[in-house]
């Protein structure tokens, strides 16, 4: 069941918020009725028929292949929404833009469509929603899916789609001493990129490591350090007893593969864009077998959660032959996430850009079928809505890859504080 409890706020005259809606509003914008909620205000990306909403993504860069699965089922979900009803009685447009995880390319972009578009569902990647996040926020429009970097909660504009990546650690690590054994005074790894999406991962480590007795030793990379035999060797002589990794598919590959070839057996943990199914048939799947653990804010796509089946059925309709994996259940759930930020700011007689971010705002019981662990409470922005994850084991019989373990919420996980 979806269930939606909102607190409600006190609107006095006209705020500074809605005179600038009132000053961007899109010429070709309509004030018109809602099924049964009287005029509604709109907006830049709304006109009489249609809501325009945007992607910025990576079709042409690192995360190329999950980018284009994610592009499918956001464009099927849309499809089936607009049969549906729409939004407000208008149908909802995608409007989709290669950045080639470039942060530059990102910005000249978002200027580009941002006049045009009601809310950004997506910025993909950890330095493009570095570069795209303050200009959205200074323009009042919503962004979501920019991955699960902590910063980001300093925007308000802002919905992160689950908890944070310094969450994910933090209970990385709890999981790692409580359900794994590892011992008080063991050393742990984490191997991880430069910037917003590996510095986090590592934060929420070392945190956890502070309150659970244990070391962690640092390794550094950037996206282009593809061969991980420096620093597999380091962990090996430091004794490390796991290793969490916040990189990408390639830097898993090779650490895992390298690992194995040392013969250390350890735990290896990965967040949702570290793992693809498709390297289980690599040189490097055994190991992964043996070893790796994802824990994700998303469901698996293996999971057996009503809003997964739903995620799943649409995609395979939509693409028979295309690519399973996390970006599945996680597109689902982005466009679940603002289609109710949109419907409700409907519900509210104000479909602009500051009112879908109102609308998001006032959010705090959102119960989206079991594509998160819990239901999800956006009212405080410098809080992450939840903080419990999932955990999965890699399997090859397992649709996606993963199978799913259960779901986690350990005692650093809960007490990590953002600054």
């Amino acid at each position: 069941m979806r269930n939606r409890t909102r607190t409600t706020l006190a609107i006095a005259g006209c705020c500074i918020a809605t005179l600038a809606a009132c000053s961007t509003q899109n010429p070709n914008a309509s004030s018109d009725g809602a099924s049964g909620q009287g005029d509604v205000k709109t907006g830049a990306g709304v006109t009489a028929d249609t809501i325009t909403v945007g992607m910025l993504t990576d079709l042409s860069g690192p995360f190329a292949a999950g980018a284009s699965v994610q592009v499918a089922e956001t464009k099927a979900y849309y499809a089936q929404l607009n049969k549906d009803g729409g939004v407000c009685d208008r149908d909802v447009k995608v409007d989709v833009q290669d950045h080639g995880y470039d942060p530059q390319k990102a910005v000249t972009l978002y200027r580009s469509m941002s006049p045009d578009i009601l809310a950004l569902q997506q910025v993909l990647g950890g330095p493009t929603s570095a570069a795209v996040l303050p200009l959205a926020q200074a323009d009042h429009l919503y962004l979501g899916g920019f991955g699960w970097a902590g910063n980001a909660l300093k925007y308000d504009n802002a919905q992160i789609p689950g908890t944070t990546y310094s969450v994910e650690a933090a209970n990385a690590v709890d999981y790692l001493v409580d359900d794994l054994g590892v011992k008080k005074g063991a050393k742990v790894g984490v191997v991880y990129f430069t910037g917003d999406y590996g510095n986090d991962s590592l934060a929420g480590a070392q945190y956890a490591a502070k309150q659970r007795g244990l070391e962690i030793v640092p390794q550094e990379i950037t996206p282009k350090d593809t061969d991980m035999s420096a620093q597999a060797s380091a962990l090996a002589k430091a004794g490390a007893k796991a290793v969490i990794v916040a990189a990408a598919p390639p830097q898993l590959a090779s650490l895992s593969g390298v690992l194995a070839s040392q013969k250390l057996n350890i735990p290896v943990i990965g967040h949702a864009p570290t793992f693809s199914p498709s390297l289980l048939d690599s040189p490097a799947g055994p190991a992964l077998l043996k070893n790796y653990y994802a824990f994700t804010s998303t469901a698996p796509y293996a999971s057996d959660e009503p809003g997964v089946k739903k995620a799943v059925d649409l995609y395979e309709a939509a693409a028979p032959k295309g690519a399973k994996g996390f970006e599945v259940p996680l597109a689902y759930a982005q466009a679940e996430l603002l289609t109710d930020a949109m419907k409700s700011a409907c519900e509210a007689g104000n479909l602009t850009p500051e009112g879908v971010v109102e609308a998001m705002r006032k959010t705090s019981d959102l119960d989206l079928d079991g594509l998160f662990a819990t239901s999800l409470d956006y009212t405080d922005p410098s809080q992450p809505p939840t903080r419990t994850v999932f955990i999965s084991r890699a399997d090859a019989t397992a649709p996606g890859g993963l199978k799913p373990v259960k779901t986690f919420e350990g005692p650093s996980g809960k007490g990590y504080t953002f600054g």
